[in-house]
């Protein structure tokens, strides 16, 4: 028995609504239980060796599929290109999100700091955004291989390209902010 595409919609629309709250419950969950410990020094270094390792993950994932994405925008690759990175780098990046809200809630965030609250709000969008992207990714799946960017309804492209701007924004966003209450704490 096949199932149809509207199914199959109604099945990615129910797990992309999981995601989104999976997403705001473990942001609270981090922020709370960042509330409410003071972690030793023990603790503390390994959070931030994870913390940093995540960026190092997350935004590094995050780089390479958009820098593919634009390489297929260039017509300097194809679509399946774009499709194999994204498989290969979506896993590595929700590590790195999982990564930052766990080790977070260990490095004592100072939620009285606006910048803590724009660095959270920037965590926040970028891992909404990974889950949005879901419905992107199955769009661009039932597209032939070898489609170019520029062949995309107008609808689509732009979707592509907000895709892409609002989760660099929301990955560089934190990781600016991180650097600087670092530095200045």
């Amino acid at each position: 028995m096949s199932v149809t595409l509207t199914e199959n919609r109604r099945a990615a629309r129910h797990r992309r609504a999981l995601g989104y709250w999976a997403v705001l419950l473990s942001l609270a969950l981090s922020l709370w239980v960042g509330a409410q410990i003071v972690p030793h020094d023990w603790v503390h270094r390994p959070a931030l060796f994870v913390h940093l390792a995540s960026v190092i993950v997350g935004l590094g994932s995050a780089v390479l599929l958009e820098m593919s994405g634009l390489l297929w925008m260039l017509r300097r690759t194809q679509l399946e290109d774009l499709r194999r990175v994204e498989r290969t780098v979506s896993t590595l990046a929700w590590l790195g999100i999982a990564g930052l809200l766990f080790s977070g809630a260990f490095l004592q965030p100072d939620l009285t700091n606006p910048l803590t609250d724009l660095k959270m709000a920037a965590v926040l969008v970028a891992a909404m955004n990974g889950v949005a992207m879901t419905r992107l990714t199955d769009e661009l799946a039932r597209l032939p291989a070898r489609v170019r960017f520029s062949m995309l309804p107008a609808r689509l492209r732009v979707w592509c390209v907000w895709s892409a701007v609002v989760s660099q924004v929301g990955w560089w966003t934190a990781v600016l902010i991180g650097m600087l209450n670092t530095a200045s704490g």
